[in-house]
């Protein structure tokens, strides 16, 4: 049972509980490349474990298998869709033909649909291609009063980082100019297609405003193709040392698994997941999700649980509020705003934030987890400074960016918010 009490906005970096600089030195610390299974993410697994090895944790190390398989499979998509506007072309070129886009769009936007909803199915795990091993960290901090379907909070911070060899923001205009345009490819040739079959039964001839229509449709589909065609040259490289993208989200979880071994929650566990892997395709914490959701369903009651996930604490401190790309909805019921409380008596709040289009964060294996097991009250959250965007996944995104401050006040906001948690259990 959840009651209502009063919210105490403490501010613990001015309590001397922890050491102001300790946040920004890790990130300083973790100044080199830590892509998936090299040598740079070996050597951040041994600091993390170092760092936690003074607190005296629960912590253990598991490995899992991981391929790129999201990354392989949104290249099949990207052939699919170059295929079809290739076909659609030379339909265009016939106009009597131009009724065979019918069962030509309903056969794209299945494949479409299909594979859009297996490729970011977060409870599945897909393999595609050459298998690779990484490692995640789990740290446990148990509550004083250990009893039968306590609630547990799950903070996670994926530890890897990866480059691209495209800037991120001219990605991100390829994306949503190709989105747009097939859209509106889409569009044009459903009205053309429309066209050509009532002149199959009519006396109605194709004529010069149907061509002209037509050739516009050319032109778009001509763009797409050279766009499409450009994405199939975007690769990942192991070039950016990722401060801001995730050496933030590590450091801030370290500090925070410091402060609640010092002083652990009355009545909640607080499980802390360093994640392996994120950057191709959140394999982490589906990997955590798919080997312990049964036990975790079992010790706990996750209808009270809540997962907040870090990732990105940069120039400022990005809470995602809303979900949903055409629809928009409240990321969860009240978390938000319990942390958003916390956040009133400092300097830094938070600002509203969201994933780009196409990326995804650890948060999403845990919420897709929990809602196919049907625990509609577990909650979760996401920090993400997306303003940032435009430095990380490459050099650019270097110490610098962050600041003690902004780690600082994330930590405050956090440990405030699951204090408040804590309380409000009965």
């Amino acid at each position: 049972m959840i009651t209502k009490l009063p919210f105490i906005v403490i501010k613990i970096s001015k309590l001397n509980l922890y050491d102001e600089q300790a946040a920004i030195n890790h990130v300083k610390s973790l100044d080199f490349t830590r892509h998936a299974a090299t040598d740079g993410e070996t050597k951040t697994i041994n600091y993390i474990l170092k760092e936690l090895d003074t607190m005296n944790l629960d912590t253990k190390v598991e490995s899992f298998e991981w391929t790129a398989s999201l990354y392989k499979f949104r290249k099949l998509l990207f052939l699919w869709i170059f295929i079809f506007i290739l076909s659609s072309e030379i339909l265009l070129l016939y106009p009597t033909n131009t009724w065979l886009i019918f069962p030509l769009d309903a056969l794209f936007l299945l494949v479409l649909i299909l594979g859009i909803k297996y490729a970011f199915d977060h409870s599945k795990l897909m393999f595609i291609g050459k298998k690779r091993e990484s490692k995640n960290v789990i740290a446990t901090i148990q509550a004083k009063d250990i009893y039968p379907k306590r609630p547990v909070i799950f903070f996670s911070a994926h530890h890897d980082s990866v480059s691209h060899n495209f800037p991120h923001n001219l990605t991100k205009l390829l994306l949503l100019s190709a989105v747009f345009l097939l859209l509106s490819y889409l569009l044009i040739n459903l009205i053309l297609a429309i066209w050509s079959t009532i002149t199959l039964f009519t006396a109605i001839q194709i004529e010069i405003i149907y061509l002209w229509i037509r050739n516009v449709s050319l032109i778009i589909g001509s763009i797409l193709l050279i766009e499409i065609f450009i994405t199939f040259f975007m690769k990942r490289t192991n070039e950016s040392i990722g401060s801001v993208d995730n050496a933030s989200g590590v450091a801030i979880l370290l500090e925070l698994a410091k402060l609640i071994q010092k002083k652990p929650l009355e009545k909640t566990d607080v499980i802390f997941l360093w994640c392996g892997a994120e950057e191709m395709g959140i394999w982490g914490s589906k990997q955590y999700c798919s080997k312990h959701f049964e036990e975790l369903d079992t010790d706990y009651d996750l209808n009270k649980s809540y997962n907040i996930n870090i990732d990105m604490v940069g120039s400022y401190i990005g809470l995602i509020d809303e979900t949903g790309l055409i629809k928009k909805k409240k990321i969860n019921d009240n978390l938000n705003n319990i942390l958003k409380a916390s956040d009133t008596q400092h300097k830094i709040p938070t600002e509203k934030s969201k994933l780009s289009l196409g990326s995804g964060s650890d948060h999403l294996a845990f919420r897709a987890f929990t809602k196919k097991a049907e625990k509609k009250g577990f909650q979760v959250t996401c920090f993400i400074s997306i303003k940032d965007a435009k430095y990380i996944h490459s050099k650019k995104d270097i110490p610098e960016l962050c600041s003690a401050e902004n780690l600082n006040g994330c930590i405050d906001i956090c440990y405030n918010a699951i204090k408040s948690l804590d309380l409000r259990v009965e």
